[in-house]
Order: structure tokens, then C-alpha cells, then sequence
């Protein structure tokens, strides 16, 4: 039996994340799904706030997703999943931080707003800017290599791809744009979708858009 159990639900890009970690580290665990739209009553004994991922190792447990891969690092430093250099570290924490506080709202916002075409436009805008901030401030400023710190594949990586697989959703139901100006970005996705954490991990844009679309119809009624 693994030390280390991780309760999932897989359509959480959340989730995704975490489990990403664990695959790119090579550590066995045990996958628990749960739906988190039907929470057993057991769940909240683990998980006060009632999310996804958590983390159980070795009989302690760990919640929210950031801190359980940061966790994990700290934890299994075999397989390095973020940089040596301290100041590139806080580097990378600058980028995650990025994401939590300034990407993935602007994605939300897209579907809080979807019945406001005012709104709306304004939200794909700010969606663009961010992805072209993104390309100028990280990717076009790296020396070399293909991910979000350079040659080394890091939390960063982690803690944005599931987002950005779930982008083609947001094409398919808002009509949003990658900036033909994104091309290292575009090429960082293409590097991504070829890591095994990814391919045993993701869900098809087909599954996003339901799911989108349900949040949609709750959020609207």
C-alpha cells in the first residue's frame, strides 16, 4: 500500500496539477475520485474547505494544491521540480503566484460574464494581455530552453497547463484568441502535451466545454 493518497476529481484542473507532480516525481499513489458535486459527508473530515486535490501522507493531511506540490518538492527533492537558485525560485513563485491571482481570474471571468457581451469583450481582451505579458516578461526573456523557467520543467509548468488545456474550450464557447504574438508560449503547450504527467492526466476539449457549459447554467440560474 502507497504512503501517499491523493483524492481527485478529475475534471479539476486543480487535481490536475497534483497529480501531474506526482507523475513527473515517479511516485506511486493511490488515486481516490470523488464527485465533487456529491461530496460523501466523510470528505469534510479530510477536507475543511470541501475541494480537491488533498493529499494524505502517511496519515497526515495536506489540502490545496499549490501548497501540496510545493509540499511534495520539499518532500521528494529527487526529482527537482524547481530551481537550485534561489533567486530563480522566487522567480518561479512570482509565476504561480501570477497565475492564481491574474490569469486564472481572467478565465473565470469569461465564464461569470458570459450573458454581458460588454463584459464579455472586455474580459478576452484582458485574457490576451495577460497571455502577451506572459510571452514578453518570461518566455522571451529566457536564455534557452522550452519551459516556463528555461531548460528545467518546474511547478510553473505544472500549475498552468491544465489551464491552458482548457483553453480550447473557452475558444469553442467564447470565441477567445491566442495572440498570433504568443509563439514560445505555443511552443511550451506543444512541450507540455508531450509529457507523460500530461498524456495520463488530461480530458478532451470536448469534456471542458460540457462541463463549462453546466457551470454556465448554474451560474445563470
Amino acid at each position: 500500500m502507497s504512503d501517499i493518497k491523493i483524492y481527485s476529481f478529475d475534471k479539476c484542473p486543480f487535481a490536475q496539477r497534483t497529480r501531474m507532480a506526482l507523475i513527473e516525481k515517479a511516485l506511486d499513489f493511490e488515486l481516490i475520485e470523488i464527485d465533487v458535486y456529491n461530496k460523501p459527508d466523510w470528505f469534510l473530515e479530510i477536507s475543511p474547505y470541501g475541494k480537491v486535490p488533498v493529499l494524505v501522507h502517511k496519515g497526515k493531511t495536506i489540502y490545496e494544491s499549490a501548497i501540496i506540490n510545493e509540499y511534495l518538492e520539499e518532500e521528494y527533492p529527487e526529482v527537482a521540480l524547481m530551481p537550485d537558485d534561489h533567486y530563480e525560485r522566487a522567480r518561479a513563485r512570482i509565476w504561480i503566484d501570477y497565475a492564481s491571482n491574474y490569469y486564472l481570474p481572467a478565465c473565470t471571468r469569461l465564464l461569470r460574464d458570459h450573458q454581458d457581451d460588454d463584459r464579455q469583450q472586455q474580459n478576452l481582451k484582458i485574457v490576451g494581455d495577460r497571455l502577451l505579458y506572459i510571452e514578453k516578461e518570461c518566455f522571451d526573456k529566457n536564455d534557452s530552453g522550452v519551459f516556463w523557467m528555461g531548460e528545467q520543467l518546474t511547478l510553473v509548468d505544472l500549475h498552468y497547463a491544465p489551464f491552458f488545456e482548457r483553453f480550447g474550450a473557452y475558444e469553442h464557447l467564447f470565441d477567445a484568441k491566442w495572440p498570433k504574438e504568443c509563439r514560445k508560449i505555443r511552443s511550451w503547450w506543444d512541450a507540455m502535451q508531450d509529457r507523460k504527467s500530461y498524456l495520463e492526466t488530461f480530458l478532451p476539449t470536448e469534456s471542458h466545454i460540457a462541463t463549462y457549459s453546466n457551470m454556465m447554467q448554474r451560474i445563470a440560474s
